[in-house]
Order: structure tokens, then C-alpha cells, then sequence
């Protein structure tokens, strides 16, 4: 798990881009249309539920109790989704796309390991006012570890692995608005790329730490 400090200029520059095009247009998603499973509770964070999720033998990788909006299914975002899902990806080296999604204010994701796509995932999230958290299962200390958002953009990196031993539980919450971008470097697909995916990995997490 990755804490990076987010000080390149062309990487911030091009994720305002995407938050100057979609705040302006968040009026436009109706409730009707956003994804929700179930209203926010508490309980869906709880260790009560990573347990529940876990000890289920049909979990694939999705989670299966959220609250937020994939913008790239939106008529009024299809700009910036194709900016974000593709331009911006391709700019820092990725190989994949994961979401483009907006949550709304007790937006969250419960529970889950995403290793139906599996890889490194760096999470550029940005949040109004840093109200919210983002949360693992840190296995060798059997423990649930907690993060807070701050305001403004951040990023994390993280590995999530098919086999059950690389499995990384995580779900997160925002008491205010978030906007999330995910790019994926993976590898399960491109076996033979593996040395030359994870090289690029490595450059974007020195790419995002640099100034220059």
C-alpha cells in the first residue's frame, strides 16, 4: 500500500481538467439514475461485513453494496470520460482504465478485492472538503487499516491480486463529494509484458512525486 504526494505539475493540470468538466454538470445525474444498492450504513464499512464478504466462496472481485455514479455512462460527460478513460490513462503510462466515478455526498463502495482485474492500481481521487476515507484489510496484522481523504486530489497506489493470498479487502466512504479516476497496470492478460508493465509502474510513481 502507497501513499504518494501528488507534485507533478502536467499530471495535476490534467486532472483539474476533468474536475472543472464535471462539477459544473453534477446537477444533471438524477437520483434515478445513480447506481445504489442500498442506502448508506454504517455496517456496510463494519468488519462485520469485510467477514461477511470474505467467507463468500462466489466473490469475484465486484462489490456488492455501493453508491455512486460511472460518469462514463452519462451523455453529459462522454468529453471528459473519453479524456479521462483514455488521454489521460495513455499519459501516465497505464495499460488499462478501471472507473471514472463520481460520489455524491454518503457515497461509498463496500467490500472487495477487484480481482476480477487485477494489477496495480493507482487511485487519483479528488474530494471537496477530505470528509471521507478510504480502508484495507492489512492481513499480516489482521487488522482494518483506515484512511482519511484530504481536500483536493491524492493518490494511492495499491496491488490487488487474483490468487487468494494476494487479495487486498478494501471498501471507502465521503461524506462530501468525490471524484475518482483509477488506472490499472495489469498483466494477467499480457504475461509476457509483466517486466516492461511493472518498469512503467515504477516511472509513475516517480513521475507523480516529481516536480518538474
Amino acid at each position: 500500500m502507497t501513499e504518494l504526494i501528488l507534485r507533478n505539475k502536467d499530471i495535476l493540470a490534467d486532472l483539474e481538467k476533468v474536475r472543472n468538466a464535471v462539477l459544473p454538470n453534477i446537477h444533471l445525474l438524477k437520483e434515478g439514475r445513480l447506481n445504489k444498492s442500498k442506502g448508506f450504513d454504517e455496517k456496510f464499512m463494519s468488519e462485520e461485513y469485510l467477514k461477511k464478504h470474505m467467507s463468500d466462496p462466489e466473490h469475484e472481485g465486484f462489490p456488492i453494496e455501493y453508491y455512486a455514479h460511472p460518469l462514463d455512462n452519462h451523455s453529459a460527460f462522454k468529453e471528459i470520460s473519453k479524456f479521462a478513460r483514455g488521454d489521460f490513462i495513455a499519459s501516465v503510462g497505464a495499460n488499462s482504465d478501471a472507473v471514472f466515478t463520481y460520489y455524491p455526498k454518503d457515497g461509498y463502495v463496500g467490500w472487495h478485492t477487484n480481482q476480477n482485474n487485477s494489477g496495480y492500481q493507482f487511485i487519483f481521487s479528488w474530494s471537496e472538503k477530505g470528509d471521507g476515507y478510504f480502508q484495507y484489510y492489512d492481513k499480516k496484522k489482521e487488522e482494518i487499516v483506515k484512511i482519511p481523504d484530504v481536500a483536493g486530489w491524492q493518490v494511492r497506489c495499491y496491488h490487488f491480486g487474483i490468487e487468494e493470498e494476494d487479495h487486498c479487502w478494501h471498501s471507502a466512504y465521503t461524506n462530501v463529494p468525490r471524484i475518482t479516476i483509477c488506472a490499472l497496470f495489469r498483466w494477467w492478460d499480457k504475461p509476457h509484458m509483466k517486466e516492461q508493465i511493472l518498469a512503467m509502474k515504477d516511472q509513475l510513481i516517480e513521475d507523480i512525486e516529481s516536480e518538474i
